[in-house]
């Protein structure tokens, strides 16, 4: 807001000075004059100025979003791709900026373990492209085969590998080595048994020598702290087969299961290319396709048994794990993610 009151007062001052220089009252107004011209010249050049610029960039901005508005589907499709291939090793390098500070104040991973958010059931993507999961009429074997950066993970296989067996004793021994890094940084489980409640319950009962009466007992144990999951490698370690522009998530997943533990769905983790490798016993898993490719896809069963990975993409399918006919023994899985 301009103070008139000042305005006035250096307008008085420039006429009395000017007629104290024998300047003329009509050769004042003159000059005031000029001077409102000039000024008026300069903001009208910028005004016109701007004023074009407008008229040149909102025919451009507009096209712009018409087009956006009928591609829809395709920019759908682009985030989708964008997002798996920017955003996952954009997360992978803060965390390993992250290290160094949670190894100073390790309570923050508490922060880091909570769930935030609240997985959307509703959650749908209209017009996704299907094709990874039509092609598949049964999961591949690829034991022995290099994956090419062109093989696209959608199309489920699975891989032999060696030495990757791991028994309930393994499991119960690796706990009670370091017990208070489980029992502090990972402790929590659920199961449909309220017998057990935490991971020290699982290692204590062991399904393996006390077999529950129905053997329906189902437990699933969630790693997702820098600790425990380093000392989880001793048994898990990372498939060699593993493509080298893939990252690994810290969210880890170990599950066992009796002989006769009821279906349930797997978990989505993190990262949406996953590997299930099952180290004892045997389940039947059955890849279902997502609610956006159940038109174009069919259901597709596998027998996974001890000694063996199957390698899957969350956003074509959703699995369920089931119990395997006439089966005795518990069985354990491990399931991780990767960017």
């Amino acid at each position: 807001m301009v103070d008139l009151d000042k305005y006035r007062e250096s307008v008085r001052q420039i006429r009395q000075y000017a007629a104290a220089h024998n300047v003329s009252e009509m050769q004042t107004s003159e000059i005031f004059q000029i001077c409102f011209q000039q000024l008026e010249t300069k903001y009208s050049k910028k005004s016109n100025k701007s004023l074009k610029r407008l008229r040149v960039t909102l025919p451009f901005v507009l096209i712009f979003i018409i087009l956006l508005y009928l591609n829809q589907s395709w920019l759908n499709i682009l985030f989708i791709r964008i997002s798996q291939n920017s955003i996952y090793p954009a997360l992978y390098a803060l965390r390993k900026i992250a290290v160094p500070i949670i190894s100073l104040y390790p309570s923050l991973s508490e922060f880091y373990d909570e769930w935030c958010l609240i997985e959307n059931p509703y959650f749908y993507i209209n017009d996704m492209d299907c094709w990874p999961c039509t092609v598949a009429h049964s999961v591949l074997d690829l034991t022995g085969h290099n994956i090419s950066r062109s093989f696209n993970i959608g199309i489920p296989y699975t891989i032999m590998e060696n030495n990757t067996n791991v028994k309930m004793k393994d499991l119960v021994n690796l706990y009670w080595n370091n017990q208070d890094i489980f029992d502090e940084d990972a402790k929590r489980i659920s199961s449909n048994n309220e017998t057990f409640k935490k991971i020290h319950d699982a290692m204590d009962k062991r399904l393996d020598l006390f077999h529950t009466t129905s053997l329906t007992t189902h437990i699933s144990w969630r790693i997702n702290r820098m600790k425990p999951s380093r000392i989880l490698r001793k048994l898990f370690p990372k498939p060699v087969e593993t493509p080298n522009w893939w990252s690994q998530s810290t969210e880890k997943y170990i599950f066992i299961d009796e002989s006769r533990s009821p279906p349930y769905l797997l978990p989505n983790p993190e990262c949406s290319n996953i590997m299930i490798r099952c180290t004892a016993g045997a389940r039947l898993i059955k890849l279902i396709p997502s609610s956006e490719c159940t038109q174009h896809c069919r259901s597709l069963t596998i027998l996974l048994s001890a000694g063996y990975t199957l390698w899957y993409n969350w956003w074509y399918w959703k699995p369920v794990s089931l119990p395997v006919y006439n089966a005795t023994d518990i069985s354990i899985g491990y399931l991780i993610s990767f960017c």
